[in-house]
């Protein structure tokens, strides 16, 4: 039984069952019960008679429970004592026998023996289970002092927290007071770019958890369990799987539960429906590998029901069908605001799953969904910054939902792999999942973390007697074996520098967490995956860049309100060469990664061109296939521009264009790792973190226009962070180019060859296909790849020039002073003053700035110049 469940326990037996609530959601167990501070108490119980006799009670049971291990010890002692006292008796038993039964000498000196031997036996027992009463005093006391200490961390995490919030939430105020005041100026090159910087200091990118697994692997009561929701997805093993993705992220701005539901376009529909009706009349040979007709009715009857079998096209369109959903028609969003989570799961049901149990046929919405958003309050500490996303294994054969499905898979910053514990090392399909998906969240992704999550640990035979200890030991064992499958995955590896910890499995159980009846809360792990939330979202961080951003835009309206622009001739000549040089130096680090590419690139048309022929059969003319059994792929796949992907995410999707590309991408693979790497920083990004105007010796020679130089400082960090963001987009396109250049190649091709029909239709789509692919082709796809570089290289160097030089210009070339909001340098000294809680070095208020000010230490320094370098090192710090 675990410990929550003895404190259970030990409330309803002093009449306080009221308060176990209290006590779970702050995680009281047996251990930290005993730890329990008078300011902890008070908090857990608010009342003060109910808090009185709780601490009364506690004394007691600690008082007993200090008596009880003292009488274990003594009682230990005299068990050994006794023995040694038994062995005694035991020795005079044996003379006293001897006497009367006048053994013989030899008798009386092997009793003897025996009586000495069993003796030591006892002594040795006795001392054996002292020993191991005072271990497990040591351990306990260990694993005590191991829960205070985490304790202590989670507690200071939430207390930075909580702190962070309030100091984001004071500079919010301040900044939403001057941008109304800005609202309210003339429009001119100063207020329009203050207006801009606003606006860009409230933007958030979050990031993005994409968290895939097979139908029953148990997604949904896990994302339900880790953000505190019993009934949030609905779940379950009933019900079909769909192709909906549902993204989670938190509601920041009410205790609403928030679905939004986005549908695909009436036409898309109208297309799908054709081709399914089509699909019903024509006859296309027998192909008993890939008949997808069942799948087809099926989306047919989940929404019209069984008398949509027998409806044409026109009827199938008719408006009365969508009366109960007027948003897809008007091409709106479907919304739910509810006040639990319940209701919330009750009403997108219908839009998530297909339940297939149901005896009286009620509508099922999901093959019109496109995806659904769901809003989760009181989730900032997970979710404030991070999104999770269920996503389906492998796209979908709607074109709008597939290529979200992809900007999705290419956007995560973490993937987690979902299986049941009893099928993750044997069952193929999350393991082919991470197979078809990689080149996408890696090289031609953003992925910096992989996580292989087990469910359903408490799953157990139940003849084994120690559940604890079984379940302990097959996570442990099947975590050995995942380590070792994915070591093997050579594949998958490629996509990634290697980087401690990239790779993490997880063994979970949402049910123990929640009922606790064989493991402890952090045994089921669902914390570990709330930390790894918690460390992505990171508060401090995002705290730190906000106020840093509405410090350095403070820093510009002081500045201008204390300058007249003028005497800066050779600052700004200053800033102007050193923005030239740096430019350079990052137009070189690409142009160097250019002739790189070039070279694989070379090697990899060569070797597309030997082995095209191979290329071309492996996939429309694989081994194993009847030569009329494969004809709908090959027609399906001609139809959609070299992709097949079968209904319902049954069997993996088949892309001609990604085998064409394939040698050409094993031949930058490496490379392309090296150049954009995931998981740490490669050499452009180098160059662009490298980068920099405004040094401290720039401020500390300018005292006068420091305010100024600040905000420059400020600029080029968001800058920065912009480019990075650039960077990351970019590279996912120039990964992607090889494929989508080979496509548009091949389209006329495509074309032509699904019109064929009759005898030898299939013979003459191959034909065709072969008679097509040449050379030119692949060099057509290295070409643009090396143009996307040539482009992610103008980007960044063009953004860097003009957004720095429009920076220099408004901070230190216009003089529209007059026309800003009154002074600024309460707000400017408050928010000054936060930064300092934030950082270890010292800031000094702002008095005035002028020279004239300015005094002199013994060395020749002026104060005020060291004061504005203490500054600018704070900056960059943060």
């Amino acid at each position: 039984m675990a410990s929550s469940s003895f404190v259970r326990d030990l409330l309803t037996n002093w009449g306080l069952s009221e308060y176990i609530k209290n006590f779970e959601d702050h995680k009281i167990d047996e251990v930290n019960l005993q730890l329990l501070k008078e300011k902890d108490i008070c908090k857990l119980i608010p009342e003060i008679g109910p808090r009185a006799k709780f601490i009364e009670q506690l004394k007691k049971y600690k008082r007993q429970k200090s008596r009880n291990e003292s009488k274990n010890i003594q009682e230990a002692t005299s068990s050994s004592a006794s023995f040694i006292t038994a062995g005694k008796t035991s020795s005079g038993n044996c003379q006293h026998s001897t006497t009367m039964g006048q053994p013989s000498p030899e008798k009386r000196k092997s009793d003897g023996d025996d009586a000495n031997k069993q003796t030591k036996k006892q002594k040795r027992s006795a001392a054996s289970r002292k020993t191991e009463i005072l271990e497990k005093r040591k351990s306990d006391g260990d694993d005590a002092n191991k829960q205070t200490k985490k304790q202590k961390r989670s507690a200071a995490s939430r207390k930075t927290e909580i702190l962070d919030c309030k100091k984001k939430t004071e500079v919010k105020k301040i900044m939403e007071s001057l941008s109304s005041k800005l609202e309210k100026l003339t429009s001119t090159k100063l207020t329009d770019f203050l207006r801009d910087k606003f606006k860009t200091l409230e933007k958030d990118k979050k990031k993005i958890v994409g968290v895939f697994g097979k139908t029953g692997a148990g997604k949904s009561s896990l994302i339900n369990t880790i953000l505190g929701e019993t009934k949030l997805l609905p779940s379950g093993s009933q019900g079909a799987c769909t192709s909906v993705m549902i993204q989670v992220e938190a509601n920041m701005t009410n205790d609403k539960y928030i679905a939004e539901i986005e549908f695909i376009t009436v036409q898309e529909w109208e297309d799908e429906l054709s081709s399914i009706v089509m699909a019903r009349t024509c006859e296309l040979g027998d192909d008993e590998d890939m008949d997808d007709s069942n799948d087809d009715e099926d989306i047919i009857t989940a929404f019209y029901g069984n008398v949509g079998r027998e409806k044409n096209l026109e009827e199938l369109m008719d408006k009365r069908c969508f009366s109960n959903i007027p948003e897809f028609r008007s091409a709106l969003k479907k919304k739910f605001h509810c006040d639990t989570a319940e209701e919330l799961s009750e009403n997108i049901r219908c839009f998530t799953r297909s339940d297939t149990q149901n005896d009286a046929f009620e509508p099922q919405y999901w093959p019109l969904v496109k995806c659904i958003t769901v809003k989760v309050p009181n989730s900032n500490d997970l979710l404030e910054h991070v999104v999770l996303v269920d996503l389906p294994g492998n796209g979908d054969c709607n074109k709008s939902r597939d290529e979200m499905w992809k900007k999705f898979v290419g956007d995560c910053s973490a993937v987690w792999i979902v299986s049941e514990i009893s099928r993750a090392t044997s069952e193929k399909e999350c393991w082919e999942i991470l197979d078809s998906t990689v080149s996408l969240f890696g090289n031609g992704g953003e992925c910096q973390s992989i996580s292989f999550i087990c469910t359903k640990t408490d799953v157990i035979e139940m003849n084994q007697k120690d559940a604890h200890t079984n379940i302990l030991t097959r996570n442990k064992t099947t975590k050995k074996i995942v380590r070792d499958k994915f070591q093997k995955r050579k594949e998958v590896k490629k996509h990634f520098s290697g980087v401690k910890d990239f790779f993490k499995v997880f063994t979970v159980s949402s049910k123990e967490y929640r009922k606790r009846k064989h493991l402890e809360k952090e045994e089921t792990e669902i914390p570990h995956l709330q930390e790894f939330l918690r460390n992505l979202n990171d508060h401090h961080t995002r705290t730190s860049d906000y106020i840093s951003g509405a410090y350095g835009i403070l820093s510009l309206i002081q500045g201008a309100k204390k300058s007249n622009m003028t005497d800066n001739k050779d600052l700004c000549e200053s800033l102007e060469k050193k923005l030239n040089d740096n430019l350079k130096s990052i137009g070189d680090s690409i142009e160097e990664s250019w002739k790189v590419f070039d070279r694989c690139l070379s090697q990899g048309v060569q070797q597309s061109e030997d082995s095209c022929e191979k290329l071309i059969n492996n996939v429309i003319s694989p081994r194993g296939k009847k030569h009329g059994g494969y004809h709908k792929v090959v027609k399906s796949l001609c139809k959609h521009n070299g992709i097949y992907k079968p209904r319902k995410n049954r069997g993996k999707e088949i892309n001609l264009n990604e085998r064409l590309a394939s040698c050409m991408r094993s031949s930058i693979d490496e490379e392309f790792k090296y150049f954009f790497p995931n998981d740490k920083w490669g050499p452009i990004r180098k160059q662009i973190e490298n980068f920099t105007l405004v040094a401290t010796s720039l401020i500390r020679d300018h005292p006068r226009w420091s305010l100024h130089l600040r905000f420059l400082k400020m600029e080029e960090s968001e800058l920065k962070a912009g480019l990075n963001y650039e960077l990351r987009k970019k590279k996912k396109e120039i990964y992607s180019t090889l494929t989508k250049s080979i496509m548009q190649s091949m389209h006329s091709c495509y074309k032509r060859a699904s019109l064929h029909t009759g005898k030898d239709s299939l013979k003459k789509m191959k034909d065709e296909i072969h008679q097509h692919v040449n050379v030119d082709i692949f060099r057509k796809a290295k070409e643009d790849m090396l143009v996307c570089l040539t482009e992610l290289k103008n980007i960044i160097v063009m953004q860097l020039q003009s957004k720095l030089e429009r920076s220099i210009e408004i901070s230190l070339k216009t003089p529209d002073s007059l026309i800003l909001p009154e002074d600024v340098t309460e707000d400017y000294n408050k928010i000054k003053k936060l930064m300092d809680c934030s950082s270890t070095v010292t800031f000094t208020s702002i008095l005035d700035t002028q020279p004239t000010t300015q005094s002199m230490s013994g060395n020749g320094k002026k104060h005020v110049q060291v004061c504005w370098w203490r500054v600018n090192i704070s900056i960059i710090g943060m």
